[in-house]
């Protein structure tokens, strides 16, 4: 079967998980932890999380701000959590900025004439409106990953969370040639290095990430749903990869799959397909 008919027969796991990180729930393959769909961070089943309470309270509320089209509030409360030193929090909270990046953009009509007096309504608050620069929310998204994977060297960590997290900011940062460094010493038996090998070989344009992806949708790993679309996209089979984020919004609602979809038209539009 090819890749997109293997993502459309995806049967939804039985089991729920909440992420330990940005809050967000959503169905998992039983096993000792899965990979939230949002972040991308390890969320582990039943065990209390060792982030502090109030931290993981505040990216909570990040990700719910961002559900409900508050992204000035997801922004104020990010910006308190930027100089955190914990390597799990940062990592998680680059995926968030980086999601209020896309969302700013978007939030653009770059096709209006004169002076776009609808978008400057938008930011007609000075220190918001330099906040809520997406220029600025990517730089954070990069500054973040930056800091997580320089903390996670610095201490020498080499468990297997800290060592998924350092590939997959490396991959978030495009260096794919240090991700693979780090992937390429790690074995294809646990799901973390499985799913960032995955994520590599995806967004590296790999020959083998097909096989990857399909390795995963195995495992019933709900997020190799968007990565075969990202797969087929990059193939410009637009309409499959729009099919496939259709469905994998049908399990889970989250704001980056509707990113996604509208990047996806626009260069099928652009190519006049």
């Amino acid at each position: 079967m090819s890749l997109y008919h293997n993502a459309k027969a995806f049967k939804l796991p039985d089991s729920k998980a909440k992420c330990t990180y940005c809050s967000t729930e959503y169905m998992c393959a039983e096993g000792p932890y899965s990979i939230c769909p949002l972040c991308e961070s390890i969320a582990v089943a039943g065990e209390k999380s060792s982030t502090d309470p109030a931290v993981a309270s505040k990216l909570g509320s990040i990700s719910k701000s961002i559900a409900k089209g508050a992204y000035l509030e997801a922004v104020e409360n990010a910006e308190q959590l930027c100089t955190n030193a914990d390597p799990k929090v940062l990592y998680a909270l680059a995926s968030l900025y980086r999601l209020l990046s896309d969302i700013t953009y978007l939030d653009v009509d770059y096709t209006m004439k004169a002076f776009m007096e609808r978008n400057a309504d938008n930011r007609n608050d000075e220190p918001k409106r330099n906040k809520y620069n997406a220029m600025h929310l990517e730089s954070r998204n990069r500054e973040c990953l930056h800091k997580s994977i320089e903390t996670i060297e610095l201490s020498n960590a080499s468990d297997e969370n800290s060592l998924f997290i350092k590939a997959m900011a490396e991959i978030k940062l495009k260096r794919y040639a240090h991700a693979a460094i780090i992937l390429d010493q790690q074995p294809n038996t646990t799901l973390a290095f499985r799913y960032a090998k995955m994520a590599l070989a995806t967004e590296g344009n790999e020959r083998d990430a097909e096989k990857k992806i399909n390795e995963l949708l195995s495992a019933r790993e709900i997020s190799a749903i968007f990565y075969a679309a990202r797969h087929l996209a990059m193939r410009k089979e637009f309409s499959s990869a729009e099919k496939l984020l259709a469905l994998i919004s049908s399990f889970i609602d989250l704001p980056k799959y509707k990113i996604y979809e509208k990047r996806i038209k626009s260069v099928a539009d652009a190519a006049g397909i």
